[in-house]
């Protein structure tokens, strides 16, 4: 038992990294010379490629095509309220928050997800989890809470611990008790109550 502690101890110590050690460590990761030069290098390469695809795209005439990459937006600030994820374990690249958004401790939003605040605040309480292509406008969502792929909750409540399954649908209005389950693709009417 403690023999086996001080030795992990020992062996933890040895493998720490004085500041020098890391410093000297994160100059070595750069690559050699002027960040400038990397700079242009980089803008040559760019541009040979796109001398490049241009070329492709001339060859193919009419059957060419012309596709732009849309730029991921993970946070959009309106009327002056921007989201507040300082709190979030993890907000996906291509997750769309817009407006008053607030994410509590250890929140996720997964990819392509969209959180929107149009006229009240979005509230996701701490541990919750927006899953993947899942829409939540103007709702409350309370603490340990999932929210399957592809969910649709709109100007709801879900208390604690509830979950709403992949491909559910939540009506204006509705509300899901404390420790409360809606099953995959379930379909919960507007203003309808689920008790805890």
């Amino acid at each position: 038992g403690d023999s086996d502690s001080q030795t992990s101890q020992q062996a933890q110590r040895r493998m720490s990294l004085t500041g020098a050690q890391r410093a000297v460590m994160h100059a070595a990761s750069r690559p050699p010379g002027p960040p400038a030069l990397w700079e242009a290098v980089g803008t040559a390469i760019r541009t040979v490629g796109a001398a490049i695809d241009g070329y492709g795209a001339s060859v193919q005439g009419d059957s060419a095509t012309f596709e732009k990459l849309p730029l991921p937006t993970t946070a959009v600030k309106i009327s002056g309220k921007a989201p507040a994820v300082s709190g979030a374990s993890f907000v996906a690249p291509s997750a769309n928050l817009v407006g008053a958004v607030h994410m509590g401790e250890g929140s996720s939003a997964w990819y392509s997800s969209l959180l929107k605040a149009e006229t009240k605040s979005v509230e996701i309480g701490e541990m919750s989890s927006v899953g993947d292509r899942s829409i939540v406008v103007d709702s409350v969502v309370g603490k340990y809470v999932h929210i399957g792929a592809g969910a649709v909750v709109q100007s709801a409540t879900l208390a604690d611990e509830s979950s709403v399954g992949m491909g559910s649908n939540i009506g204006k209005g509705a509300s899901l008790g404390a420790g409360a389950a809606l099953a995959a693709g379930s379909v919960l009417p507007a203003g309808t109550a689920v008790p805890a």
